[in-house]
């Protein structure tokens, strides 16, 4: 079995560096996975899920995004309130992936974007002329999705994120406090409604042990930052805005119906194939690494569903 071993690998003419892993060390000529992590997730998927890449002709490559573990922060200035709702912010993190793939040399590329980082993804697909494919797994589109989060308090806690800096700043300490206490049942609790969540959870248990502490480190500027992209409208997502890219949506068997929902009305909006994954939620794409390699290859597969074949309780 190969190692999930991290290096800094440094970019730009200001030296800014970004964690990765690549599976097994070195670049090889297989196709490149590259994935990009969702704030509360900043750890790669398992080395079981890796593994099963690498024999199907993958190579995974994990990028860290800024401010999460040893990847350079974001520069105070693009964390203010006026640059991340114009915009300014997801841009710039856009061009320094964009900058991070020119430096690797990476061709042929199947990006897989998770959660919250797809809003940067949105806007790298129209930089990087090297996608072949592209997985938005969980987007958030213009749909509204803070009803979805379980249990309520955590939907409190998103929407004093968003709406005032005294919000934002009691938010941060009680994520901290209960990540700080015992990070397995923090993630335990706002995945207690997915039976395949938490089943991955269960397995990796070490990586979500790892996440706890690197969560620690997360600044209340990116926890602003990410939840203005994600639960607040994305004005670039206008109808016809994904045309000519190789994208699909997935999702997991266990999500609620009203994200079903949702997700069918933004994905026919947006004209973007759309599936679901038989295991899991939020961790869908990690826990159902089958379903990952049928999309990419275009192949029919038992673990990989159109939704629309689905029945969603009106």
């Amino acid at each position: 079995m190969r190692d999930r071993t991290f290096h800094l690998e440094r970019v730009g003419e200001r030296a800014f560096e970004f964690e990765i892993m690549i599976y097994g060390d070195e670049l090889t000529d297989r196709q490149p996975l590259l994935i990009t992590n969702s704030i509360e997730f900043p750890m790669p998927p398992s080395q079981a899920f890796c593994e099963q890449m690498w024999d199907a002709g993958l190579q995974v490559i994990f990028v860290r995004r800024p401010g999460h573990g040893r990847s350079s922060p974001l520069p105070k200035p693009l964390l203010t309130k006026l640059n991340v709702e114009s915009g300014a912010t997801v841009m710039a993190e856009a061009v320094m992936l964009r900058t991070l793939i020119v430096k690797l040399g990476l061709k042929n590329i199947v990006l897989m974007a998770m959660g919250s980082s797809n809003p940067i993804c949105f806007r790298l697909v129209h930089m990087v002329s090297e996608f072949s494919k592209v997985i938005l797994v969980n987007p958030s589109f213009n749909q509204e999705i803070i009803p979805v989060f379980r249990p309520y308090w955590f939907q409190k806690m998103l929407k004093q994120i968003i709406t005032s800096q005294s919000g934002l700043r009691v938010a941060e300490a009680g994520m901290k406090m209960l990540l700080r206490n015992d990070p397995l049942s923090f993630y335990q609790t706002i995945l207690k409604t997915s039976p395949g969540d938490l089943a991955y959870v269960e397995a990796n248990a070490s990586d979500y042990e790892a996440a706890g502490a690197l969560e620690l480190q997360i600044t209340g500027g990116m926890l602003f930052y990410d939840a203005v992209m994600c639960l607040t409208e994305d004005r670039i997502l206008k109808d016809g805005y994904f045309a000519g890219v190789n994208a699909s949506v997935l999702i997991g068997r266990d999500s609620s119906d009203t994200w079903k929902r949702n997700m069918l009305k933004e994905t026919e909006r947006l004209n973007l194939p759309l599936h679901y994954a038989v295991r899991a939620d939020i961790f869908s794409a990690f826990a159902s690494p089958e379903a990952v390699i049928a999309l990419i290859r275009g192949e029919d597969s038992p673990y990989l569903v159109p939704l629309t074949e689905f029945a969603v309780t009106a």
